[in-house]
């Protein structure tokens, strides 16, 4: 597991990279937690310190939504807390080029057959070529024991952005981040994980 940098801050990047959730079906979520970590031992909670910058909105639905999930595991809310909760990530340009043969030309096509081709064979003209352009959402969720400066839970997931998750930032958000906390096993107080649900 990594260490959290200090000075590290989220940017307007994530309002927009955090709506990789806004759709249908669930995001693939990867997660994974430190072995090694007593989890008994964590029961309040906070959030990295932003120093004097504002929060951005989309910033303070992230914290809002990592609170209910927080405190319906049984953790507080605290000025020195335990675990830090803290969110990154960033939004991506992407392009997907696709060719695709062209036409088939056969007999018919004039004396001598298309471009040199023997009266009578066939030939291909050329390939037609698009590319489509599109955004990738990253976003990770990284739970720090603050006394060791160390990562103890951390999970990410990627979508495609669209323009529908764009007209509704709230609601994404807080699937992004309950997507995430599914995938986080522990309670307060408790060192054993819980059964987590099946995913369907």
């Amino acid at each position: 597991m990594r260490l959290i940098p200090q000075g590290v801050m989220m940017t307007a990047a994530v309002a927009a990279m955090a709506l990789l959730a806004g759709c249908a079906s669930a995001p693939s979520v990867r997660s994974d937690y430190d072995k090694g970590a007593d989890f008994g031992q964590f029961r309040t909670y906070g959030f990295l310190d932003q120093g004097t910058e504002p929060k951005w909105l989309a910033i303070q639905t992230l914290e809002a939504a990592a609170t209910r999930e927080m405190e319906a595991r049984g953790y507080k809310l605290a000025p020195e807390p335990d675990l830090l909760v803290h969110f990154t990530g960033k939004l991506e340009d992407r392009a997907d080029v696709q060719s695709v043969p062209g036409p088939m030309y056969g007999p018919g096509w004039g004396y001598g057959g298309w471009y040199g081709a023997p009266y009578g064979g066939w030939a291909y003209s050329s390939p037609q070529v698009t590319t489509r352009h599109y955004k990738v959402g990253t976003l990770v969720m990284d739970i720090v024991d603050r006394a060791r400066r160390q990562v103890v839970f951390q999970a990410g997931m990627e979508k495609t952005v669209t323009k529908k998750m764009l007209e509704n930032q709230d609601a994404a958000l807080n699937a992004a981040v309950a997507n995430m906390f599914a995938t986080y096993p522990f309670v307060a107080g408790q060192s054993a994980p819980v059964t987590l649900p099946d995913k369907k």
